[in-house]
Parts: C-alpha cells; sequence; structure tokens
C-alpha cells in the first residue's frame, strides 16, 4: 500500500516551482513610481503572496515567505501598495487591492521574469 502511494505521488505530487521576478512600475505621464510595495498573488495558490520593496528608480524584486526568492508559476494577479502623504496618492487608490487593480501577468519557467507595470495618477 506504502508503495502504491509513493507511485502515485510521484505521478502527481510536486513542489510549488517559483521564478525570479522583477520589473518596474511606471507613472502614466510622471516616471516612475519611487515607493511602495508590490505584491504579486498567484491564482492557483492565492496564500502563496510574493511581494517585495519598489526602488527609487520604480525598479522591484519579489520575494515569497518560506520559499525565497520569486513568484509562483503561472497567472498571478497584482497589487500595488503606496501609503498617502499628505493626502494625496502617487498612484489611483484601487492598485492597492487584487480586486480592483486590474494587473493581471504570468510567471512563467524560465531564469527571469520581467513586467514593466503602466499605472494611472
Amino acid at each position: 500500500m506504502v508503495g502504491l502511494a509513493a507511485v502515485l505521488c510521484a505521478g502527481g505530487c510536486s513542489e510549488p516551482k517559483f521564478y525570479p521576478t522583477r520589473g518596474k512600475i511606471v507613472v502614466y505621464g510622471v516616471g516612475p513610481l519611487k515607493e511602495g510595495e508590490i505584491r504579486i498573488r498567484p491564482n492557483s495558490k492565492p496564500s502563496l503572496v510574493a511581494s517585495g520593496k519598489i526602488q527609487k528608480d520604480g525598479s522591484f524584486s519579489v520575494e515569497t515567505p518560506g520559499h525565497g526568492e520569486g513568484a509562483l508559476e503561472g497567472d498571478c494577479q497584482v497589487a500595488i501598495v503606496v501609503e498617502a502623504k499628505g493626502g494625496k496618492r502617487p498612484i489611483a487608490e484601487r492598485y492597492g487591492d487584487f480586486d480592483t487593480a486590474e494587473l493581471n501577468f504570468t510567471v512563467e519557467r524560465r531564469t527571469e521574469n520581467y513586467f514593466q507595470l503602466d499605472v494611472k495618477k
């Protein structure tokens, strides 16, 4: 019985695969987003959210807690969280929520996934 379970698992059980994911966020008509955090939520396993700090040049790279560098392979939703300063946000508030941001991409099996995200103020 144990042998059968091992054979079945060998055919269908696999660890999730994470691939390096980086990119740049550009605010339309303004330039690079200079602050905040990007979050990448895989559709297949929403609990494995990858995140990363947005650098002053708009660049980012992400890590998934407990799994290290990268994001889970597959279709993902994106949220960009930026705190308002002086009552003003550098980007539209809708980008802070996966369901309203309307930012999606696919992390693929490759040595690096690079995405440029263009957002509105």
